[in-house]
C-alpha cells in the first residue's frame, strides 16, 4: 500500500495545480472587464474579485488591480495566489519523486521557476496565458506519462475537487441581479465554459441555462455535476484498492457517501430550487468539499492505527 505522506502529497499536488490554473482563469477574464471598462468603478470590483478567493477584509489602498494582481498572482508566500500555489505544488512533488514521472516533475519545476515575479495590469494576458499553458502541460503529461494507480487518483481527486470548489466560489460571487448578456458570458468565459455552452446550446446565452449548464451538464468536464461523478469513480477505485469499497454494514466508505449525496442533490432535484437559495447552495457546495478533504485525510492521509 501507498505511504499516507505520498498519498496526502499527490493530493495537494492536483489541488494546487488545479488552484493556479482556475485563479489565472478567473482573473484573466475579471480583471481584463475592469480595466477595459472606464465607466467601472474598479474600488468595489476589485472587492469583488477577492471575494471569489475568500479574502473578505481588504484595506481601500489594496482595491486596485495591480495590487490584485501583486497579492493574487505573483505572491510567492501565499499558496492561494498563482504563483504560490504552484510552488506549493512542486515543493509537494519534491517529496514524492519516485513515483512521478520525471516530464511531470521537469514541467512543474519549469513551471514554476518561470512564473514572473512582478506583473503589471498591461502585462497581465501574457502571464495568465503562461500560466494556463503551463498547468495543461503538466495536467497532459500526467495524463499521458503516468500509470493509473493511487497516485494519479489522490492527484486526480484533488484536482476536481478543487475545479468544484472554484467553480463554486466563482458562482457564488455572481450577480444575479445582472440577467444581461454580457453578465452572462462573462460568468461562462471566467468558468472557461462560454465556447462549449455555445456549442451545447447553439443560441443566445441565458442567465438559467448558463446555471444549469455549470451545474448539471454531464459531458462537460468542468461542470460541478461531471466533476462529482468523476471523484465518485476515483474514490470507488481507491477503495477497491484497499479492499474497503464498503464498511460491514454494506454502506460505502465516507468520502463516496458525502459525494453520492452531493451529486443527488444537484441532479434530481428543480433548478428552481437550488437558484432559489443558491448562495447557501454554492456555500454547501463548498462545504461538500472540506468534508470530502477531511474525509480522505482521516480514511488514507492520516488514518487511525
Amino acid at each position: 500500500m501507498m505511504l499516507s505522506r505520498i498519498a496526502d502529497s499527490m493530493f495537494w499536488i492536483g489541488r494546487y495545480v488545479e488552484r493556479a490554473d482556475q485563479t489565472a482563469r478567473i482573473l484573466d477574464v475579471k480583471l481584463q472587464a475592469i480595466t477595459e471598462e472606464s465607466s467601472l468603478d474598479a474600488a468595489p470590483a476589485c472587492r469583488g474579485v477577492y471575494q471569489i478567493f475568500g479574502v473578505e477584509h481588504v484595506e481601500e489602498s489594496e482595491l486596485t488591480v495591480q495590487r490584485v494582481l501583486d497579492r493574487l498572482v505573483t505572491d510567492r508566500q501565499n499558496p492561494s495566489s498563482v504563483a504560490g500555489a504552484l510552488q506549493t505544488a512542486r515543493e509537494n512533488a519534491r517529496g514524492v519523486r519516485e513515483v512521478l514521472s520525471t516530464e511531470v516533475w521537469e514541467s512543474l519545476n519549469t513551471t514554476t521557476l518561470g512564473l514572473p515575479r512582478g506583473v503589471r495590469p498591461s502585462r497581465m494576458h501574457g502571464a495568465f496565458q503562461f500560466a494556463k499553458d503551463r498547468c495543461a502541460v503538466v495536467d497532459g503529461l500526467v495524463d499521458s506519462s503516468m500509470t493509473r494507480d493511487e497516485a494519479w487518483l489522490f492527484l486526480r481527486i484533488g484536482q476536481l475537487l478543487e475545479r468544484v470548489d472554484m467553480l463554486a466560489r466563482n458562482l457564488q460571487a455572481h450577480d444575479f441581479e445582472d440577467s444581461s448578456d454580457a453578465a452572462t458570458v462573462m460568468l461562462l468565459r471566467s468558468c472557461s465554459a462560454h465556447e462549449a455552452y455555445i456549442r451545447s446550446y447553439r443560441g443566445r446565452v441565458r442567465a438559467a441555462r448558463a446555471i444549469e449548464f455549470l451545474l448539471l451538464d454531464s459531458i462537460f468536464p468542468r461542470s460541478a455535476a461531471h466533476c462529482l461523478a468523476e471523484i465518485d469513480e476515483a474514490l470507488e477505485a481507491l477503495a477497491k484498492l484497499h479492499g474497503n469499497s464498503f464498511d460491514r454494514l454494506g454502506t460505502a466508505e465516507p468520502g463516496r457517501r458525502i459525494v453520492g449525496r452531493a451529486l443527488a442533490s444537484l441532479r434530481f432535484r428543480p433548478l428552481d430550487d437550488i437558484v432559489e437559495s443558491f448562495d447557501d447552495e454554492m456555500e454547501q457546495l463548498q462545504m461538500v468539499i472540506g468534508a470530502v478533504t477531511r474525509a480522505l485525510g482521516t480514511t488514507y492521509f492520516h488514518p487511525a492505527h
